[in-house]
């Protein structure tokens, strides 16, 4: 059986669709970051295969994941953003492939549009356009942890808030050897940016714009080292003084001013190893 796992952060609406059109044969944990506990006795008490784990504080994404992973009973684990759209179908033959894969780490979906970018890396090779399952660099997403291949490995560093999370962790599964697999014929969509209520936007800008620098020079010092990790955040560095001065002295754009404040401030707290605990919505 998998366990279907959900991070909420102000996502209500979404998490309600899905139970909807998710069969109740699945256990279901959402990991809300909101500490919206009228949320949780509301969805505890109409769906009694669901489960809403309430944070002490916004744990972001790669602890929240793992808190949700080490709550589950399942052998395997299907983590996912809020603003997914897959369909209980899909499941279902994501459920049956995996029962006849035998030794992968990660298993999944593809975007049904793929035009503009796939939710996986694979180097080009002919071959692949004539085969469903393709084993893979890199996943992104929504995807099927098998417990028992990571285990020894570790799930998410935790040191990420938000964004690089799982470039870490589909580096550490391909470093290993440890396959990274998806179907090409099981679809699910994105909608991308559009999980938190629209309500909260100038914050979780702020926030996106903040994490994305500091993960980005985090995730290159880890693997690669400080010089390397500098050679990749100076355009970020550049851009964002660049911004700072167009928003400040021409335009006098406040909230672009403040959007591009936090990108710099993401760099510097990174470059100067202090962690990523930038909150602007407590």
């Amino acid at each position: 059986m998998i366990t279907i796992v959900f991070l909420s952060f102000h996502s209500e609406h979404h998490i309600r669709r899905h139970l909807l059109e998710i069969d109740k044969k699945f256990p279901i944990i959402i990991v809300d970051n909101a500490a919206n506990f009228k949320f949780k006795k509301e969805i505890e008490e109409k769906y009694s295969h669901a489960k809403v784990i309430i944070t002490k504080e916004n744990l972001g994404w790669a602890a929240g994941m793992n808190l949700g992973i080490k709550k589950s009973a399942t052998k395997y684990v299907m983590i996912n953003s809020p603003d997914i759209s897959i369909s209980n179908d899909s499941i279902e033959k994501l459920f049956s492939k995996i029962r006849k894969v035998k030794n992968f780490a990660l298993f999944a979906p593809t975007y049904l549009d793929e035009t503009v970018h796939k939710n996986y890396y694979k180097k080009f090779d002919i071959k692949d356009d004539f085969q469903d399952i393709l084993e893979v660099e890199w996943i992104d997403n929504s995807f099927i942890i098998n417990k028992k291949e990571i285990e020894e490995l570790g799930f998410f560093d935790e040191n990420f808030f938000m964004y690089y999370e799982n470039f870490d962790f589909c580096k550490r599964i391909f470093d290993s050897k440890k396959k990274m697999l998806v179907s090409k014929n099981i679809k699910f969509t994105h909608e991308g940016t559009n999980s938190v209520n629209k309500i909260f936007s100038f914050e979780v800008n702020l926030s996106r714009n903040w994490h994305y620098n500091w993960s980005k020079y985090y995730f290159f010092k880890k693997h690669y080292g400080v010089f390397f990790a500098l050679k990749k955040i100076f355009p970020n560095f550049l851009r964002s003084i660049k911004k700072i001065l167009l928003y400040k002295f021409l335009l006098r754009d406040f909230v672009k001013l403040q959007y591009a404040l936090a990108e710099i401030r993401g760099i510097l707290q990174s470059v100067m190893s202090k962690p990523s605990n930038y909150r602007p919505i407590k």
